[in-house]
Formats: structure tokens, sequence, C-alpha cells
């Protein structure tokens, strides 16, 4: 009885081990499958991850190159990116200002009509603003984008346009002025140039000199008008900036020591594709409208400067400055602050950077000064 036990328990032990011999067996074939099913879903997580890091830096590549300056802030307004657009606007790196709040930034934004004014260390930008939420699937808030369009060279070719327009209009009137003005004037001029030859022994004779230098100042603001509408095409060749501005401020030395005004300059050599005099000409329209700011003295500086594409040429006197209503005013033809001003000067030296591919820019500030920002393409226009 014994024996037989023990050989029923054999033979349930020995089909037992089959049982599980097979399991076991069925079981290494799952873990196997469960292996490979492993590796190939831990391949494509890794190829996922991949395209999804690709795409994170793709992303972050084109909102870093944007044009337009995007600031991301938290929900407590705390600056987490920027790009490059608005690290340049604001002259700021990211980790200068991560985790400070946008407000306490080094900016001021105002609104003067329909424009929307930000001024950063100094500087004054046309902008657009806009700021968006950032929320979750589950609405969530988790910060805000600022988008900032800097408009400000697109502001300046529209005033620029409109002066333009302005500037055609009023040359084609001063063509037919002053061809109406000068045929009289030229009979006057010989008949004065007569009478002073007849007069030479007599006490008389300064008289008709003083006409005749009369007759020369009228012809001398004919021929600016007459630039002023038909402008002279300039003989374009590479030439010395550098050397161009010196040589004009020479010409104003003796006049600014009578008048008790110091120049200081600051150059570089710098070849420019241009005509020598005709810069000579806007030059000395800049300079002389900075001497006469200055009735007491004072002091001009001219400084050269990189600017990108451009070279920069500042002319910054400490003078009485201009009004702001009339800063977009003072290269309209005839517009002048003085009493006895033609308002020529500075439409003529508008008229001649324009022709050299180049623009103005001015800052003033009343009793504080002017600065007269003149841009000059690097290479051919």
């Amino acid at each position: 009885m014994g024996v037989e036990l023990l050989n029923e328990a054999f033979h349930n032990f020995t089909m037992a081990s089959k049982s599980l011999e097979a399991y076991y067996g069925l079981l290494q074939e799952r873990v196997a499958y469960l292996t490979t099913e492993l590796e190939k879903k831990n391949k494509e997580l890794k190829m996922a991850l991949a395209d999804a890091e690709r795409s994170k830096d793709y992303l972050n590549a084109i909102l870093y190159n944007l044009e337009e300056a995007i600031i991301v802030v938290d929900p407590d307004d705390k600056v987490m990116m920027i790009n490059k657009s608005a690290a340049e606007l604001f002259g700021i790196y990211l980790s200068d200002v991560k985790g400070k709040t946008f407000a306490n930034l080094d900016f001021s934004i105002t609104s003067e009509g329909s424009e929307t004014l930000l001024f950063v260390k100094g500087e004054k930008h046309n902008v657009i603003l806009s700021r968006s939420p950032v929320v979750d699937s589950e609405g969530c808030l988790w910060g805000s984008v600022i988008l900032i369009n800097n408009i400000t060279r697109l502001r300046e070719l529209e005033t620029q346009h409109e002066r333009n327009q302005r500037l055609i209009a009023m040359g084609e009137m001063a063509v037919k002025i002053v061809h109406e003005i000068r045929n009289p004037l030229c009979s006057i001029e010989l008949y004065s140039s007569m009478l002073e030859r007849e007069l030479e022994d007599l006490a008389h004779k300064e008289l008709a000199r003083g006409i005749s230098t009369g007759i020369s100042g009228l012809n001398n603001i004919l021929t600016n008008m007459l630039f002023f509408a038909k402008p002279n095409k300039p003989v374009i060749k590479s030439i010395r900036l550098d050397r161009v501005i010196e040589e004009t401020i020479q010409i104003f030395m003796l006049l600014m020591e009578s008048r008790k005004v110091k120049l200081n300059g600051s150059f570089f050599d710098c070849e420019i594709l241009g005509d020598a005099e005709l810069l000579k000409q806007l030059f000395m329209n800049i300079i002389i409208n900075a001497i006469q700011s200055m009735h007491d003295g004072g002091d001009i500086d001219v400084t050269m400067k990189k600017n990108g594409r451009f070279v920069m040429v500042d002319v910054r006197d400490n003078g009485k400055g201009i009004k702001h209503e009339y800063v977009e005013k003072i290269f309209d033809p005839f517009f002048s602050t003085k009493d006895t001003g033609t308002g020529i000067g500075l439409a003529i030296a508008s008229k001649i950077i324009q022709t050299h591919g180049g623009y103005i820019k001015v800052w003033s500030e009343e009793r504080k000064g002017s600065t007269f920002t003149l841009y000059f393409p690097k290479s051919p226009y």
C-alpha cells in the first residue's frame, strides 16, 4: 500500500514537473516576446524623443531668429525666455534678466495718439505691442507671450515718403519762381555792374557795389532753391568720408573761434561711394545749423561710428534745441525756426544724403541741444 502511494506521488510529481517545464517554456517564449517588444518600443520612444527634441530645437531656432521681439513670462510675470530681437531691442541677455519681473526691466512705454512708443536706454522706438496668454489643454495658465514689433524704420520711411511728396510739389513751384525772378534779376545785375563802372572815381561807387553784392546774395539763394528743386546728379566714386568731414570742418574754424564754439571730432579711416563736393555741402549745412543754434558759444561733437551695413556720423550740439512739434518739419523747404533763416539748408542736406542711399535721424530737446545722425551705406546702393 505504501509503495503504491509512493509511486502515485512520484507520478504526480513527474506530471507536475512536466507541466511546470511546459509553463516555463511558454513563460520564456513570452518573456522573449515581451523583451523584443520592449526593445522595439524603447527604440520607437527614443526616435520619438529625438524627433521631439529636433522639433523643439527647430521651434526654438525659429522663435530666436524671428524679426519680432518675443519675451515669454511665467504666471508671475517673470522672464523665462527672450529671443535675439528682444535682446537687441532692450540691450539685454537672457542670463541677466531670467527670473526678473518683466515690468522691472529698464524700459518705459507710452502712447501718443495712435502710436505706441518704447523708450529703452534713451532711444525711442515706434512699436506694436501685444500680449497673449499661454494655457494648456486643461485651461491652466502657464504664462504669457509678449510680442513687440519694432516699426520705427517703417514709420521713418513713411515720414520720408510724405516729405518727398511735399518736396516734389514745392520743388516744382520753386523752379517756376526762380525762373520768374532770375530774368529781371539778371537785368538788374547787368545795370548795377554798368553803374559801378560809371561811378568808378566817385563816392557813390560803394552804393553801386552794395547793389551788386545784394544781387549776388539773391542769386545764391536762388541757386540753393534750384538745387533743392533739381539736385545735381552725384558723381559717384570711392572717397574717404573722414577726409571730407575734416575738410568741411576747416572751413568753419574762424567762424567757430569768433563765436566761441569748440568742435571735438572722432574719426577713423573710412571709404564709401559718394560725391565729395556734394557731401561737403551736406556737412556744411548741418554744421552751420549747429553753430547758429548756439548764441553764447558751446560744443559741437562730430563722431563717426559703424552700425551694421551703415557708417554713422553724429553731429551733436548743446544749443537751444528744437521743439518736439518742429522736429518732423525741419527738413521741409522754407521751414525755419530762425528769424533770418531761409529753410533751405536742411532740405538740401536731406536731398543730398538720399541721393547717396542714406538717411538722417534727429534727436533734440529744448535748451539741451540736438543730434543729427547721418547714415551712409558701406556698400554700393
